[in-house]
């Protein structure tokens, strides 16, 4: 973050800068994720959030089961927990500029710890977060706030101000209030906002949320263990590698924010550059941007290669999942919705977003049927992918001839498998060709039963 507020000032005494383009440059960057976290635009379009990703004005996080840490370009943080939206509803700031400083925000469900940064120390009403039952206010502070049947509101150090139509309450350092309702004045409570206990604010190391410091990034990352017994999905144009599964068991590497850094056995990989990284500990999946793949014909460069990873359900359980009724649909059938994705990208360079999708599964004696529904934006088009296969060789599925709409006389490609030990995530890879100057388009995308 100190980069970025060196580059804002160097080019604000350059004359370069105005507010807007300190909007343009983002507002916060994601200094830490952990899970299958997302950053929603005004238009609704979904893109995944990696660790060191812009967070714009206008943007919505929600992080699902995972959590996300945010570095604001004034120095302020914000603490996402699992199941939490936090919107950025108008954010400016510019170090020379107080008069058009302004920070905007919404709590929409779920927890938030954040220590305050300089918007709002000279103006207070430059510093808002609101929520459906009250809106925050600061004066120099470090707080948290949980929706829950209502507004928990903590201050941990300095303190707050809580408004809504009933009126509003001065809370101060170690006070809490509850607002049960937006008609209803929020009042002192001994309940706390429920988020990790604070460390002293102090602490040069201290994360919001009482996480510290380190070499992950703060908050403990449920990363896999790097080793024998992977199986790797990959998908990239530039290497002549559509998919590859690597046969056998094949060792990867991972490093200590999670990210795949380097595979062996029947494919081989090692990345220079790590563009998106997730994890939930039971599978990875990610994109490299530069580095080399060795698909059995020799190292090849490569520009963009999605991959998911992690450890295949062995095949001894399929007999127990054919067996249950997972969701109430019957004997061996599930539904599977999606957990995350990487940008898609195509051969001519554009970088595409707004993934979702699902799979439905029935797990038979013999086969596994998944149908798979991909849906995601790319170069000002929208593209979906239908398929209805049949594993071959339980965990995976694949199917050459899966359907995409919008495709133009092209082909799409799905390359799947099954993760876990009772295959409690699935993750695929994904092409298709057909969609116009863009040349071809690939990507990954996980789902969670």
């Amino acid at each position: 973050m100190n980069k970025i507020l060196s580059v804002l000032m160097a080019w604000t005494v350059a004359g370069l800068l105005a507010p807007v383009a300190a909007q343009a440059q983002g507002a916060a960057k994601a200094d830490f994720v952990s899970g299958p976290v997302m950053a929603i635009g005004a238009d609704g379009v979904q893109r995944p959030l990696p660790k060191g990703g812009e967070v714009r004005s206008g943007e919505t996080v929600a992080t699902g089961e995972g959590r996300a840490q945010l570095n604001f370009t004034d120095g302020s943080v914000v603490s996402l927990q699992p199941k939490t939206e936090f919107r950025v509803d108008e954010y400016s700031f510019v170090e020379a500029d107080n008069a058009s400083e302004k920070g905007f925000f919404s709590l929409l469900k779920g927890a938030l710890r954040t220590i305050t940064g300089k918007i709002g120390r000279g103006k207070k009403t430059a510093y808002k977060m609101s929520t459906v039952v009250a809106t925050i206010g600061i004066r120099g502070t470090e707080y948290s706030a949980r929706l829950d049947n209502g507004l928990t509101a903590s201050t941990i150090a300095g303190e707050i101000e809580v408004c809504n139509n009933g009126g509003c309450t001065i809370v101060r350092k170690g006070e809490s209030v509850f607002a049960a309702d937006s008609n209803t004045k929020p009042d002192y409570t001994n309940i706390q906002a429920g988020l990790p206990p604070a460390e002293p604010p102090t602490d040069p190391n201290l994360f919001a949320g009482g996480e510290r410091t380190t070499a992950t990034g703060g908050i403990p990352i449920p990363t896999l263990p790097s080793g024998p017994g992977y199986d790797v999905l990959f998908a990239g144009f530039d290497t002549g590698l559509a998919f590859s599964l690597p046969p056998g068991n094949g060792t990867a590497t991972f490093d200590q924010a999670g990210a795949l850094s380097g595979l062996t056995g029947g494919t081989s990989g090692a990345p220079t550059t790590q563009v998106e990284s997730m994890t939930d500990g039971v599978i990875a999946w990610g994109r490299w941007a530069g580095g080399t793949v060795d698909a059995g014909f020799g190292p090849a460069p490569v520009t963009n290669v999605h991959y998911v990873t992690g450890t295949p359900t062995p095949g001894a359980a399929l007999a127990t999942l054919q067996s249950i009724d997972f969701q109430g649909l019957g004997a061996g059938k599930a539904v599977y919705g999606f957990m995350g994705a990487t940008s898609p990208t195509a051969a001519n360079g554009a970088v595409g977003g707004g993934v979702n999708g699902s799979l439905t599964v029935q797990f038979s004696p013999a086969t596994v049927t998944v149908n798979t529904l991909l849906n995601l934006n790319i170069g000002g088009g929208t593209y979906s992918i239908t398929s209805g296969v049949v594993s071959g060789t339980f965990p995976s599925f694949n199917d050459a001839g899966a359907v995409c709409a919008a495709c133009v006389g092209g082909t799409a490609q799905i390359n799947g498998n099954f993760f876990g030990a009772t295959a409690q995530r699935a993750g695929m890879t994904y092409s298709f060709t057909g969609a116009g100057p863009l040349g071809g388009v690939t990507g990954a995308a996980t789902f969670a039963r």
